[in-house]
C-alpha cells in the first residue's frame, strides 16, 4: 500500500498518526485562552488517559498507531537534521533580534528526545536563564510568561496535515497560534521513515500562503474530494489544491461554503462519512440548502465551477455514484439536543471500517441513532479531550486505508 494510501473516509484503517496530549496542555492559562485558541483548561492527566482509550480501540482493530512526537524524535536523532529544524523554527516562530539567538542556544541544549516537548510547551523566560546572552524580552516585565506560545491544539493532528490518495498535504494554518505545528510534519515528510523520507507526493505545502486545514478535507473516493471553505480554509486554497488533484486523476472537488465562525470551523464538525451510503450530519446538512460548488477540470490547468441548487444528499449521491445517501441527523434534529451534542463534537466521528466508527461517549442521543441505523459505535470518554473543540476525526490523521471503491 506504500506509505500513504487514503482514498476514502471509511476504508478499513491500517495506520494513523496521533499525538498524546501532554505538557503543552498544562501550559494553558485562563487569562490567555483566546490567544491560545482554547476555551478551557483541561485536566491534562485525564485527557491523556482518555486519549489512551482512543488509541487502544484503534490498536484493538489492528491499526498501526504512529505518534507524531515519537516519529519526530527519531528524525532529529540526526544532528544535522536537528540543527536544521531549530534554524527553521527560530526563523518562523521567534520574533526579536536578541531573542532568536537565545532561543536557538536553548534548543540546541535540548536532547533529541525532548525537542518536541521543548517547542510544544512554549518557551519561557526561565528556560533561557542559562543562555550566554539574555535577550531584551527576559528583562522587560510582562504578565505573559511565554516568549514563544505553547501548542495546545497539536493533538488535533488532522488539522495540520491530511492524506489524499497516495499523497500528503501539509496544511497552511489560518490562525497564527497554530502555524508552527506544521513544521513537524514538514520534517516527518522529508526525513520520517514511515512517511517515505521525501518519496511521498507532496500535494500542498504549508508555506504557500493560502490557508487550508485538514478538518475541512474529506476524501470521498479516489475521484472526488469534499472541501469546506470558511473560517480556516480559503477559496484560493481550494482552487490550488483542486488543480493539483486534477493532475493526479481526480475528477471532482466539492466546495462546501461553511458558516464563518469557530462553532462551524471545519467541514468535519458538520458532516462525517460513516458507511458506504450513510453520513453523520449536522441538521443544516440534512435539511437546508447548503451552498455547494462542483469543481471539475476544464483542461489546460483551468477549472469549471458550478453552483448547485441540489440538496447535499443528491450532491453526494452523484459524487459517490450511489442511488441513495442517507443522513443520520445529530441529536435527532432536536433543537436543544443537537446544539449541545454539536458543541461536544457529535458529528465528528472516525471510521475504522465501513459502518464501524469511534465517537465521544457523551453524545448519547446521536450515538443511539447511529446504533439504530446499523452503524457500530465505539464510544470513547471525551470529558477532557472535547474541551479543545475537536473530536475523534480531528485527533487522527489516517496514513493508510484499504481501498473500497
Amino acid at each position: 500500500m506504500g506509505h500513504i494510501n487514503v482514498k476514502s473516509e471509511i476504508g478499513p484503517l491500517k495506520r494513523v498518526m496521533l499525538h498524546r496530549p501532554g505538557v503543552e496542555l498544562a501550559n494553558l492559562m485562563p487569562d490567555f485562552l483566546e490567544r491560545m485558541l482554547a476555551e478551557d483548561t483541561p485536566d491534562v492527566e485525564m485527557a491523556g488517559r482518555e486519549h489512551d482509550v482512543f488509541a487502544g480501540i484503534l490498536r484493538g482493530a489492528g491499526v498501526d498507531v504512529v505518534y507524531i512526537e515519537k516519529e519526530f524524535a527519531k528524525v532529529v536523532e540526526d544532528d544535522d537534521i536537528r540543527r536544521a529544524f531549530i534554524e527553521d523554527f527560530v526563523e518562523i516562530g521567534v520574533k526579536g533580534d536578541s531573542l532568536k539567538p537565545a532561543v536557538k542556544e536553548y534548543l540546541l541544549s535540548v536532547p533529541a528526545e525532548g525537542l518536541f516537548d521543548a517547542v510544544a510547551k512554549g518557551i519561557t523566560r526561565d528556560d533561557l536563564k542559562d543562555v550566554s546572552k539574555k535577550p531584551i524580552q527576559c528583562t522587560v516585565l510582562s504578565d505573559y510568561p511565554f516568549l514563544t506560545d505553547p501548542l495546545p491544539n497539536i493533538y488535533f493532528t488532522r488539522d495540520i496535515s491530511f492524506s489524499i490518495g497516495t499523497g500528503l498535504a501539509i496544511s497552511s494554518m489560518n490562525m497564527p497560534a497554530r502555524m508552527r505545528e506544521t513544521l513537524f510534519i514538514r520534517y516527518l515528510h522529508k526525513y520520517g521513515e514511515k512517511f517515505g523520507k521525501g518519496e511521498v507526493d507532496l500535494l500542498y505545502d504549508y508555506n504557500c500562503g493560502c490557508p487550508i486545514e485538514g478538518g475541512d478535507v474529506l476524501s470521498l473516493s479516489d475521484k472526488c474530494v469534499a472541501i469546506g471553505c470558511g473560517e480556516r480554509t480559503s477559496v484560493a486554497a481550494v482552487e490550488k489544491l483542486a488543480k493539483t488533484l486534477f493532475t493526479r486523476g481526480y475528477e471532482k472537488v466539492l466546495l462546501f461554503k461553511n458558516p464563518e465562525s469557530r462553532t462551524y470551523m471545519h467541514l468535519d464538525v458538520l458532516m462525517t462519512h460513516v458507511d458506504y451510503d450513510k453520513f453523520l450530519a449536522h441538521p443544516c446538512m440534512a435539511h437546508k440548502w447548503f451552498d455547494v460548488y462542483e469543481l471539475t477540470p476544464a483542461g489546460h490547468g483551468e477549472i469549471n465551477v458550478t453552483r448547485t441548487t441540489d440538496g447535499v444528499d443528491r450532491i453526494l449521491e452523484r459524487a459517490l455514484h450511489l442511488d441513495h445517501v442517507s443522513f443520520i441527523e445529530m441529536g435527532g434534529g432536536n433543537d436543544i439536543v443537537y446544539k449541545r451534542e454539536h458543541w461536544n463534537m457529535g458529528s465528528n466521528s472516525l471510521a475504522i471500517a465501513p459502518g464501524n466508527i469511534i465517537t465521544y461517549d457523551r453524545n448519547h442521543v446521536t450515538n443511539a441513532l447511529l446504533d439504530k441505523a446499523g452503524v457500530h459505535v465505539n464510544p470513547i470518554p471525551g470529558g477532557e479531550l472535547s474541551r479543545g473543540r475537536g473530536g475523534p476525526r480531528c485527533m487522527s490523521m489516517p496514513m493508510l486505508r484499504e481501498d473500497i471503491w
